[in-house]
């Protein structure tokens, strides 16, 4: 025996695609957290995945349900943005639920991955949903032990609606795997049906984007 030891190469996952994110089709809805929250990807949310979810989580009112979100995930390489479009949602089944709690089971997760594999093929699991219905906009503490365990991906993502009240907001990944359970963030709504924003939630404010491109050039002009 010489000692030696085989040091085996760690592979890098792929890169995602690299494409400009679509603010020109976008508006923004910010939350009253987001210069708290350090998010890793920023998220945009297109008007029929929110109609789409919105449908799913006002059909039921007396106790949580909730969902897969499904889209891709890009990469602004002019400014070094990663960032998700949600292009529909997955109701989920087989959940086991009360009027204040969610839980996926093992089945639910094979119904949910058997969905994504038939109906949208090349688009990725980029987070969950679920309401709250008669609470507020927030990660229990079983909420958050689901998502460290199966939406672990730093682009992946956790939305919650307060249908009642009519709100909802995302919770995301930060530096150093921390995850905020009561700070939320907004989104970029991205308009695929109408010019006129289908936004309802009332915690959200529009925010004009051309401010925001200022803000990242440090306000100065062409």
């Amino acid at each position: 025996m010489t000692g030696r030891r085989i040091k085996l190469l760690e592979i890098a996952p792929p890169l995602p695609p690299s494409w400009p994110r679509p603010l020109d089709e976008s508006i923004r809805w910010a939350s009253p957290y987001e210069a708290q929250v350090n998010q890793l990807t920023e998220i945009f949310f297109t008007q029929q995945a929110y109609l789409h979810c919105m449908e799913h989580a006002t059909s039921d009112l007396s106790r949580e349900i909730g969902g897969a979100l499904v889209g891709q995930l890009l990469h602004d390489h002019r400014q070094d943005i990663p960032y998700i479009v949600i292009e529909d949602v997955i109701p989920a089944q087989h959940t086991r639920f009360s009027r204040v709690h969610l839980t996926f089971t093992q089945t639910t997760l094979v119904q949910l991955n058997t969905a994504l594999e038939d109906q949208f093929p090349d688009l990725k699991m980029v987070g969950w949903y679920h309401t709250h219905p008669r609470l507020a906009v927030f990660l229990s503490t079983y909420d958050a032990w689901l998502h460290r365990n199966f939406f672990r991906e730093p682009w992946q993502v956790a939305l919650v609606v307060e249908p009642y009240q009519g709100q909802g907001g995302f919770f995301c990944w930060q530096p150093a795997h921390n995850l905020d359970l009561h700070r939320y963030v907004g989104f970029y709504e991205l308009a695929d049906q109408q010019e006129e924003s289908v936004v309802t939630w009332t915690n959200l404010e529009p925010i004009d984007l051309p401010d925001l491109e200022d803000q990242a050039t440090g306000g100065e002009g062409g």
